[in-house]
């Protein structure tokens, strides 16, 4: 570039620059962007989408029975998006340009009211985000009109009346920063959510709009630093207004004796400091996210508010909104194969809806969201208030799906729309959910299962091609399930799905396991559900529903999101009586540390090598703790035999220091004879870490979870 060219050029960057600064000072420091525009039937108007304005917003009256076309085309090939929308905030028409033409429209849509309607025009999502040129064409038939709208209001909706939500932006002259800081050796994750959707962590690290993510601290526990910080941080400029979300994730502990870790998070919005997010998350369990939801919210004129949220675990999801009341809320009606909209913000972070169902009948619920930023989540409840359903993201997006349920009884339902964190959550944005019956893939043969009825019954519910194993074990410690479909109790393995991978005849996967009438034996039942195989390359994400009935009575329903490889156990007791009691479930493998031994260890009966003590497992006493003197580099064997064949025998053998050195649930195969198989639990020469008293916890299979009961007799030997 010649010298005179660099030169003007300086000079008119400083022009510039002094006229910016003087605009500025002239006017307040956040500017709000007004994106509404008037839309004539029969006319065209240009607009335009950039990094700096992701959407814009025309309105126009129509009288009721107008039909309704919109045209919006751009010649740069930008995968565009319409929607329209009544007063009430309702949508009613929208289109998405999938193939990236550059065309996108609606055509010969209805308007059955009269009345000012909202036209939206934004990005596709998906869609790169780069500045383009549209214009924008109406076209009303029928009873149109394009005065001001003095045909009949549409009728109020049952839900948040509120017109549709615009990403409207401000001039933030200091940019926004959301720093993380905590305490200790462990990988935590920072995530923020904007209003557009756009979201920043460690592997998204930029948006359009000046996003961007700093450096991953602690990540992967590779390199450890004293003092871990981790910033998302949007750059001056027009920034969006509205609802932040911050997700706080406690990823890994990178030592082993950490357990949970303080942290704090800084909103400083515009250079100046908004608040803070304080907290402490415990490691997380196997399979399930240890995570701290919270949000900040920008208004028009800049201002931040930082709400503090809290703990949202996975089980969190099967919680109903805090404010729910089954008896004083009240539902708008949904009928089958009908879609109703509502809008989903911080003040009202759900809605609700009903409808009559019939025991044995299918049912799906889909809940969409319109907006960019909205991660939804469903819930559906039966009419004395317990979750029958719930979904947070279907397998392929943040919408929800429920596909293919099996309501239990006849009675009224209640869908709950709502949003992941509901009332500390931080999305918002309107939605559409849509009530309708089985999916066409679905035989009919599955709208009635025909399963025998049982005294007792025991069926396992999922949506997946995944191998899910259900094993039910009797209070004789017979069990069955696909390797023993009969038991000598008279419990049958009636159906298997997807077992080996071969898919179920019935396109959605049922188990059953049940008792036929006049069999039921009184008793503690113990229900083991593994997640054997995913069945394909990536295996899909598993909610499954397990349902207990004892004397066509239900008494429990368990819903669990397993990883491949997890047990999720829970048990039940029947009482002389018949009556039917459920018991706790959960998922295993925490080994120990899920036990609250502790407070026992000083009070732990002494036991010397070949001195056999004893004890009993009940429904009460899930486990006992012994203790023993131990010797560096001394070998050690421990023996939990079962003196009843019920109980299947658990033990940990933990060090003076804390540690859990050793553990086993059924006996090593090198110490049976060939072919027989044992439940008894066995540590073989155990190699001793450390001088000191040494901690034995004799326990069962499943621990607190598990059901099986009885005697047992436990040895220490020297070896």
């Amino acid at each position: 570039m010649p010298e005179h060219s660099m030169q003007w050029r300086k000079w008119q960057r400083l022009f510039l620059l002094m006229l910016a600064v003087m605009l500025f000072l002239s006017r307040p420091p956040v500017l709000a962007q007004d994106n509404s525009r008037v839309l004539a039937p029969g006319s065209t108007l240009a607009g335009v989408l950039g990094p700096d304005q992701t959407a814009t917003s025309y309105v126009f009256d129509a009288a009721a029975g107008a039909r309704l076309s919109l045209i919006a085309d751009n010649a740069d090939g930008v995968a565009l998006a319409l929607l329209v929308s009544d007063s009430n905030g309702n949508a009613v028409a929208r289109a998405t340009d999938a193939e990236a033409s550059g065309t996108v429209r609606i055509e010969d849509a209805a308007l059955t009211a009269g009345g000012r309607y909202f036209a939206v025009v934004y990005y596709a999502p998906g869609s790169v985000i780069r500045s383009t040129l549209f214009d924008l064409t109406l076209a009303l038939g029928g009873g149109a009109g394009t005065g001001a709208g003095t045909a009949a209001a549409a009728p109020p909706p049952a839900q948040d009346s509120s017109p549709p939500a615009l990403l409207e932006q401000v001039l933030i002259p200091g940019g926004i920063e959301v720093r993380l800081d905590w305490t200790g050796d462990a990988d935590m994750n920072l995530q923020v959510r904007a209003p557009s959707g756009e979201t920043l962590y460690w592997d998204s690290r930029t948006t359009s709009n000046g996003g961007s993510f700093g450096f991953d601290a602690n990540g992967l526990c590779e390199v450890i630093s004293g003092s871990p910080v981790e910033t998302a941080t949007w750059q001056p400029g027009f920034l969006h207004t509205g609802s932040y979300e911050v997700l706080i994730f406690y990823r890994e502990a990178c030592s082993a004796n950490l357990l949970s870790v303080p942290f704090t998070a800084q909103v400083t919005v515009n250079g100046v400091l908004s608040g803070e997010i304080s907290g402490i998350l415990a490691p997380p369990v196997q399979g399930q996210n240890s995570v701290y939801v919270a949000r900040f919210e920008i208004d028009a004129d800049g201002n931040a508010v930082v709400s503090s949220g809290g703990i949202y675990p996975d089980s969190s999801l099967t919680l109903l909104p805090a404010t729910f009341n089954l008896g004083l809320d009240s539902p708008a009606p949904i009928q089958r194969g009908q879609t109703v909209a509502g809008q989903i913000t911080n003040a009202q972070p759900y809605a609700t809806y009903s409808f009559e169902g019939t025991a044995g009948e299918i049912i799906s619920v889909e809940m969409q969201a319109v907006g960019p930023n909205l991660d939804t989540l469903l819930q559906v409840v039966d009419a004395n208030g317990t979750i029958v359903g719930v979904n947070d993201d279907s397998v392929t997006s943040t919408n929800s799906l429920i596909a293919n349920s099996r309501l239990l009884s006849t009675g009224t339902y209640t869908i709950i729309a709502t949003r992941y964190g509901k009332e500390i959550g931080g999305t918002e944005g309107q939605f559409q959910v849509t009530l309708s019956g089985a999916s066409s893939d679905v035989p009919v043969e599955l709208t009635a299962l025909n399963l025998p009825q049982g005294d007792i019954e025991v069926t396992l519910l999922w949506a997946t091609s995944a191998d899910l194993q259900l094993l039910v074990r009797d209070p004789l410690g017979q069990s069955v399930f696909d390797d023993v479909p009969l038991s000598p109790s008279g419990g049958i393995l009636q159906e298997n799905g997807n077992v080996n991978c071969v898919p179920d005849e019935r396109a959605a996967p049922v188990s059953y396991i049940y008792w036929p009438l006049g069999r039921m034996r009184p008793g503690t039942y113990e229900i083991d559900v593994w997640y054997q195989n995913g069945c394909v390359d990536f295996p899909p994400a598993v909610e499954f529903t397990l349902v207990v009935e004892i004397a066509g009575q239900t008494i429990a329903v368990e819903r669990a999101f397993p990883l491949v490889g997890q047990h999720f156990v829970t048990h039940f007791t029947v009482l002389p009586s018949g009556v039917g009691i459920p018991g706790s479930g959960g998922f295993i493998g925490d080994g120990s540390a899920s036990l609250p031994y502790q407070p026992q260890i000083l009070s732990a009966p002494f036991i010397t090598s070949g001195q056999p003590a004893s004890g009993t497992i009940t429904p009460s006493n899930t486990f006992d703790v012994y203790s023993f003197d131990g010797s560096t580099g001394e070998i050690i064997t421990i023996t939990m035999a079962a003196a009843t064949q019920t109980l299947d025998s658990n033990l940990y053998l933990i060090s003076p220091s804390g540690n859990e050195i050793a553990s086993n649930d059924d006996a090593p195969a090198d110490l049976l004879a060939f072919g027989q198989q044992s439940t008894d639990a066995i540590i073989s020469r155990a190699v001793l870490p450390e001088n000191g008293p040494y901690t034995i916890i004799a326990t069962r299979y499943a621990t607190q979870y598990g059901g099986t009961i009885g005697a047992y007799t436990l040895t220490v030997n020297n070896n």
